[in-house]
């Protein structure tokens, strides 16, 4: 039962991924390097919150403005 339970879970990922990458495959380049951009903002945010950084996501995200 544990396994059917995992299975659906691991199904509903690999579908989700999918349709993710047909959406993303449809984008407009200028589209997809904005949406790059704020996905590397997410990721230094998170990585410097794991680091100890005192800052909070809004005060992140002005600092993320101001390199862009």
């Amino acid at each position: 039962m544990k396994n059917l339970k995992l299975s659906e879970k691991m199904n509903s990922v690999l579908v989700n991924a999918r349709r993710a990458q047909v959406y993303l495959s449809k984008l407009d380049p200028k589209s997809k390097a904005l949406l790059e951009k704020e996905w590397d903002v997410e990721h230094a945010y998170y990585s410097s919150a794991l680091e100890g950084s005192m800052l909070d996501k809004r005060e992140f995200g002005e600092l993320a403005k101001e390199v862009k």
